[in-house]
């Protein structure tokens, strides 16, 4: 009984913790300017891609 008890605090302040992190990300827009310091990286990776032309659609 007694593990179970831990287990199950374990698993709640895992999910806390996991819960407080969402919050402070989404109250600061963490991702947002993660995304802005990594996309000048992501962007020559992204322009050498061989692309189809667009065709317009046959009526």
């Amino acid at each position: 009984m007694n593990k179970l008890v831990r287990y199950t605090a374990a698993a709640a302040g895992a999910g806390f913790g996991l819960f407080a992190a969402s919050l402070v990300v989404y109250y600061f827009n963490l991702d947002m300017r993660l995304i802005a310091k990594v996309k000048p990286l992501l962007e020559p990776v992204y322009d050498r891609i061989e692309r189809r032309p667009m065709l317009p659609p046959e009526t």
